[in-house]
């Protein structure tokens, strides 16, 4: 079941809610990120759980070498909890910057061509935003290339495509 553009969430009282932006396939960085998740309970906030959860704000990819190894790892942590564990699309979650930035070559030469296109289309599944308990708004910052974007445009989005050249969603 595909997840709506806005996703509502919320977080018990007196509970963690971490959010991590811009991983940019910096596998070094993100790696102890996700180690501390599973060893060191990543930010002393503990495992991901539905009273503990975590947003990956986008971004995953591009920068570093290791953006393949980043998503997968994202995608079996949101597989292994999908309540406690919430990906949110960025600007680089596309086929144009997987391919201007490296991201298309490194899944070629680390998987297949079909890989690709799976990445390519899972991406356009993935929420753009969150609203957390009705009064936290989280958006990656590269999305929104007009002003006035109210909450209802965003719920409104069909972004089972790739990023017009211009308008809200591109």
């Amino acid at each position: 079941m595909a997840l709506p553009s806005l996703v509502d969430v919320n977080k018990p009282d007196g509970k963690h809610f971490t959010v991590c932006g811009d991983v940019h396939g910096q596998a070094i960085q993100s790696m102890k990120r996700l180690q501390f998740l599973i060893i060191l309970h990543s930010f002393l906030n503990g495992l991901p759980s539905e009273d503990n959860p975590y947003l990956f704000n986008g971004d995953f990819l591009v920068r570093g070498s290791f953006s393949v190894e980043v998503i997968l790892t994202l995608f079996a942590f949101k597989c292994m909890s999908p309540s406690a564990i919430h990906l949110s699309c960025g600007n680089h979650e596309s086929k144009s910057m997987n391919k201007i930035y490296g991201f298309e070559g490194e899944v070629r030469s680390k998987l297949s061509d079909k890989f690709v296109e799976l990445f390519a289309e899972v991406f356009c599944y993935l929420p753009l935003a969150h609203v957390i308990n009705e009064k936290v708004f989280v958006v990656h910052g590269g999305l929104f290339s007009t002003d006035g974007v109210k909450l209802s445009d965003i719920r409104a989005i069909d972004r089972f495509c790739e990023p017009p050249e211009e308008g809200i969603f591109c």
